[in-house]
C-alpha cells in the first residue's frame, strides 16, 4: 500500500477517534473465559445489552467447566439479554467444551506468540479469526485492529475495502496505517461511526464528515 494511501485512512481515523472518544477503563481486567463470552456476546448488540448479560451470567457460572456442563437452557437464560440466545448458547457450550478438553485452556494460549494463539483460536468450533482478534485485543491488548461488519462497511463505502479485500487484507491495510497503541481505540470508535453515521440503513451522509469526497455519498446525490 502507498504511503498516500495509508495517510488518507490515518486521516479518516484519526478523525473518527476524535468524534467518538473511547473509555478504555471499560474493559476491566475479567476471567479470560469470560471476556470472550463477553466478545461473542457483544455481536449484533450494544453495550448496555452486554453488561446485563454478563452480570447474569457471572453470577450463574463459576468456571468454564460449569459451562461446559450446563443444560443449554441455563445459559440460554444466562445471556438472554445480549439479544440471540438461542444461537449464542451453543456456540458458547461448544467453545466451553473445547477448551475443557484443552490443557491449560485460555491462560496458556495467552502467553503464546499473536500468530500461534489466534491459529489456535480460529481453529475452534465457534470462534473464528475476527473473534480470535477481538478477544487478544481485549484480553492482553494485542495490537490488532479487527475488522467488523460496521468497520467492513465503513470502509467499502469510502472506497478503501476494495472488491478483492477480505477480512485479513483489509485488517492489514488498516493496521499499516494506525500506530499499534491506537488500533483498539480505533476498532472502537470505527464501530460507533458505522453504528450511527454510517449506518447499513439511512446512513446520515448530511453529517458525516467525509461527504465531501466519500464515493458512496457522490453516488447519492446524483
Amino acid at each position: 500500500m502507498s504511503g498516500d494511501r495509508a495517510g488518507e485512512i490515518s486521516r479518516i481515523i484519526n478523525v473518527v477517534m476524535e468524534m467518538f472518544p473511547i473509555d478504555l477503563s471499560r474493559f476491566r481486567d475479567r476471567d479470560p473465559f469470560e471476556t470472550l463470552v463477553a466478545v461473542i456476546l457483544s455481536q449484533k448488540t450494544n453495550t448496555k445489552n452486554v453488561r446485563q448479560a454478563m452480570e447474569m451470567f457471572s453470577r450463574k457460572f463459576r468456571s468454564v467447566e460449569e459451562v461446559a456442563s450446563a443444560n443449554l437452557r441455563t445459559i440460554q437464560a444466562a445471556i438472554k439479554p445480549a439479544g440471540l440466545w438461542r444461537m449464542k448458547a451453543p456456540r458458547i457450550k461448544r467453545i466451553a467444551q473445547q477448551l475443557v478438553k484443552r490443557k491449560g485452556g485460555l491462560e496458556e494460549i495467552l502467553q503464546l506468540p499473536y500468530p500461534e494463539a489466534k491459529r489456535i483460536l480460529a481453529s475452534m468450533d465457534g470462534v473464528g479469526p475476527k473473534t480470535a482478534d477481538v478477544f487478544l485485543m481485549i484480553a492482553r491488548r494485542e495490537p490488532v485492529l479487527p475488522i467488523d461488519t460496521h468497520i467492513f462497511r465503513v470502509m467499502r463505502r469510502l472506497g478503501i475495502a476494495e472488491p478483492g479485500d477480505d477480512y485479513e487484507r483489509l485488517r492489514k491495510k488498516l493496521e499499516a496505517a494506525v500506530e499499534p497503541e491506537k488500533r483498539i481505540t480505533a476498532h472502537l470508535a470505527l464501530i460507533e461511526f458505522g453504528r450511527r453515521i454510517c449506518r447499513a440503513r439511512n446512513p446520515k451522509c448530511s453529517i458525516c464528515p467525509f461527504r465531501n469526497f466519500c464515493p458512496s455519498s457522490k453516488a447519492e446525490k446524483d
